[in-house]
């Protein structure tokens, strides 16, 4: 355009000059402006996907709370124990790990519920349990199998340690107190026994039932172990050992 203009007019070279530069320099605006209004746009998105990812996650936790614990305790469920019980029998089964399954009953929950009410009953269970958790270590597990019953899965360890950690834990919770009954103590019973290659997950509680019943027999405040005998060996019928405290 500059070299169709006559030769010597200067000042229109000027103007389409600067003509020519404000154009270019309004468009590279208009495109700066555009651009950062969508970065804006998607740094508002990016904010609110990650803020739903966050709502999300949140969501699933709550999720997976509610169907692997126990309301009234915080304990695992009895779905979750048994799934944890058959990882650790794939573990065991599969190496030299070892672990025992132990099943605890608090002998009172019964009769301070008939004397006193369900409500009452429930702070027993949630005093024991939180007494109970304090007492195991972080690789062990407990969950609610029962009204009064709970399953303990003890990592790594044998029938001897189950009973330690049990007597440790009777004398815990003998300090629970039910309100205005100075009558009733809180002991509990318990039925142990460890995996030996064989068991399937509910034969293991269904031996660990079996000692625990054992022992309620005796008498409460006891601790029984089940004695195993493998499929192969030539035995009579199978019994719960002698209580073991």
């Amino acid at each position: 355009m500059l070299f169709l203009l006559r030769d010597g007019d200067i000042y229109q070279w000027i103007v389409i000059g600067i003509t020519m530069a404000l154009m270019i320099i309004a468009a590279n605006l208009i495109i700066h402006t555009a651009l950062n209004a969508l970065t804006r746009e998607v740094d508002e998105a990016t904010t609110k996907l990650a803020s739903a990812e966050d709502e999300l996650a949140k969501v699933k936790e709550t999720l997976s709370s509610v169907t692997t614990l126990d309301e009234l305790t915080g304990c695992y469920n009895e779905k979750h124990f048994f799934e944890v019980l058959i990882q650790h029998s794939g573990m065991s089964a599969r190496g030299t790990y070892v672990f025992t399954l132990t099943i605890l009953q608090v002998d009172q929950f019964s009769d301070v519920v008939d004397k006193h009410g369900l409500a009452s009953g429930n702070e027993v269970l949630q005093l024991y349990t939180r007494i109970v958790k304090a007492a195991l270590r972080e690789v062990d597990i407990i969950a609610r199998l029962g009204a009064d019953k709970f399953g303990l899965i003890l990592s790594g360890a044998s029938e001897d340690d189950s009973v330690m950690v049990i007597n440790r834990i009777s004398q815990l919770i003998s300090q629970i107190k039910v309100p205005d009954d100075e009558d009733i103590k809180i002991t509990n019973s318990g039925g142990i026994t460890s995996y030996h290659g064989t068991e399937s997950p509910e034969t293991m509680i269904e031996h660990a039932s079996t000692a625990l019943n054992f022992a309620i027999e005796q008498v409460r405040d006891c601790v029984a172990g089940y004695n195993y005998v493998a499929p192969d060996e030539e035995a009579e019928t199978e019994v719960p050992e002698e209580p073991a405290k």
